[in-house]
């Protein structure tokens, strides 16, 4: 359960700092960049909390 919560989760913020990625890109503004920044960042918590491997797994081990 706590991994579906942590893939889940992750995934949601990743997505939400892409829609405020996009506000930014489109207002050519960077006055929102520290909520990108910290939803980035909390995604990335969220799926360590959730046991690792979770939504970002799969994209890593593509890369190594």
């Amino acid at each position: 359960m706590r991994k579906m919560i942590g893939c889940t989760g992750s995934y949601l913020l990743y997505f939400l700092a892409g829609c405020v990625d996009t506000v930014m890109r489109k207002t050519r503004s960077r006055q929102l960049f520290p909520l990108y920044s910290k939803l980035l960042i909390r995604s990335a918590d969220l799926e360590d909390w959730g046991g690792g491997g979770g939504a970002w797994g799969p994209v890593w081990a593509r890369h190594k």
